[in-house]
């Protein structure tokens, strides 16, 4: 049955009509009335009530009752008054519950997170980054693309559309992760080619220095290989000669500079064959000269002395040979270094310049992406401050209050006279118990009409009540 039209008057509702529940309900009152009349009564009783405008009366016990009743009745509306007043203010604090609540959040983060693209978008374009730098912009557009189509597209209870925010958020983490990884690879990279170069020029600064006493030392060993085309031995000036020559290479090689850490066998060897071409070329010199020194000595008429055949000419083509094969490893060990750069390679220094550049804005740049997780951590990790364990609880409480308030309207008298109006108090209270059991079994977060049913039963319930009022009245006006 429709309940009756419902008006506001002094802060409650009353009936504007009386329905034909209420009417029935006052036939049934007169009816049960009349029977109680009908029983016989002695004549002269002190506390038979007089009929009040032609109805049955209603005699002191029954008055009694009803008196009774409605001290209960009042009791137990205070304490329901009182348990929808608490309830409604909880409700009306649930704000962050409510879909607009989650619709005005996902909005501020999908516009929030513009901020982090855009610093994206800013970073300084060079040769060295331009790649990092697209790796980073294309993860924050597509990050943002799922925030927008999540603020878009968001329905209560749908996660397929959060599980993509995740799914981005974790490709970003890579693309960053990755853009950090090929900076650190530049980087060492770079640095590595600056070493080799300060290498280069060492190198070169050496071999220039090494190529004239390679030259001077190869044209000394061809000057000697020219002789031994015509003589077994040398004579002391040759000797002499050969020595004065070795002696300055041998000083020209403690003279150069520091030598390249690769290259130092090798010219270690080289010296170790300049001394011992030296010795050998000093010894011919010595064997030479006292050759010399004996044959002025001799009485006989002063001759052409004979070269020195006491010394082995075999010593010195050794250590000839000697050096010319440390001549060879000296060669090829300060020509290793390839210095040559591609027209498409990039500029060391200016690399690390850019780089430099690169890394102050990207850690600057995920200074603010990890910021906007941050927050919408902290918001997803309490659902903007809708507390589903805090809520559930509450409703817990207020179903264990409405049950214990059923209990007591159930305790009401209703016998006799007052079982329409029980009835009709037991029915309201039992639409509104049942109303509150199923919001606590069925709530979720963020739907539109989570305590429609509940209003709507209450306004069901405040309709039984206002009849049990009236019929209430009416057996009060039979005393």
């Amino acid at each position: 049955m429709k309940p009756p039209a419902i008006a506001r008057f002094s802060g409650r509702p009353f009936i504007r009509g009386l329905s034909a529940l209420a009417l029935l309900t006052g036939v049934t009152v007169f009816a049960i009335a009349c029977n109680d009349g009908a029983v016989a009564q002695p004549e002269a009783m002190p506390d038979e009530t007089p009929a009040v405008s032609g109805r049955p009366a209603i005699t002191a016990a029954g008055q009694a009752d009803i008196a009774d009743f409605v001290s209960q009745q009042q009791a137990v509306n205070a304490q329901w008054d009182e348990m929808r007043d608490e309830f409604d203010q909880w409700s009306a604090g649930l704000d962050a519950c409510r879909p607009g609540a989650m619709r005005q959040a996902l909005n501020e983060f999908a516009v929030s997170f513009n901020d982090v693209t855009e610093r994206a978008r800013r970073l300084t374009r060079s040769e060295t980054a331009s790649e990092l730098n697209d790796l980073l912009i294309v993860a924050a557009e597509e990050e943002e693309a799922a925030l927008r189509r999540l603020r878009d597209h968001w329905q209560p209870n749908n996660v397929s559309l959060f599980e993509n925010v995740e799914v981005q958020r974790a490709d970003a983490a890579r693309a960053q992760q990755d853009a950090e990884d090929r900076a650190i690879e530049l980087r060492a990279a770079f640095t590595e080619r600056l070493t080799s170069d300060a290498d280069a020029a060492s190198r070169d600064e050496f071999a220039k220095a090494l190529a004239p006493v390679i030259k001077d030392w190869e044209e000394l060993h061809k000057e000697y290989a020219e002789l031994r085309e015509d003589a077994d031995a040398l004579d002391a000036d040759s000797a002499s000669e050969f020595v004065e020559k070795m002696t300055a290479i041998v000083d020209a090689l403690d003279e150069l500079p520091d030598t390249p850490e690769d290259a130092e066998d090798a010219i270690d060897a080289l010296r170790e064959a300049a001394q011992e071409e030296l010795e050998a070329f000093q010894a011919a010199a010595d064997a030479a000269s006292a050759e010399t020194g004996k044959a002025a000595d001799d009485e006989t008429p002063a001759a052409t002395p004979e070269p020195s055949t006491e010394f082995d000419i075999d010593t010195i083509d050794a250590a000839v040979g000697e050096a010319e094969k440390a001549l060879d490893a000296a060669g090829e060990a300060t020509g290793e270094a390839d210095d040559a750069e591609t027209e498409d390679e990039i500029d060391p220094e200016r690399g690390l310049t850019e780089l430099q550049v690169f890394n102050t804005e990207f850690d600057r740049l995920v200074v603010s992406w990890n910021a906007f997780h941050d927050d919408y951590n902290a918001w997803r990790s309490n659902e903007g401050g809708c507390d589903r364990v805090e809520v559930m609880q509450e409703l817990d409480q207020y179903s264990l209050r409405v049950s214990r308030l059923a209990r007591d309207v159930r305790a009401l008298p209703g016998d006799g006279y007052l079982l329409p109006v029980y009835t009709l108090l037991t029915d309201a209270v039992s639409r509104e118990e049942s109303a509150i059991r199923s919001l606590r079994n069925t709530w979720q977060p963020f739907t539109l009409d989570a305590f429609r049913a509940v209003h709507q039963e209450r306004v069901n319930a405040d309709a039984l009540r206002r009849q049990a009022d009236i019929a209430v009245r009416e057996l009060q006006n039979r005393f």
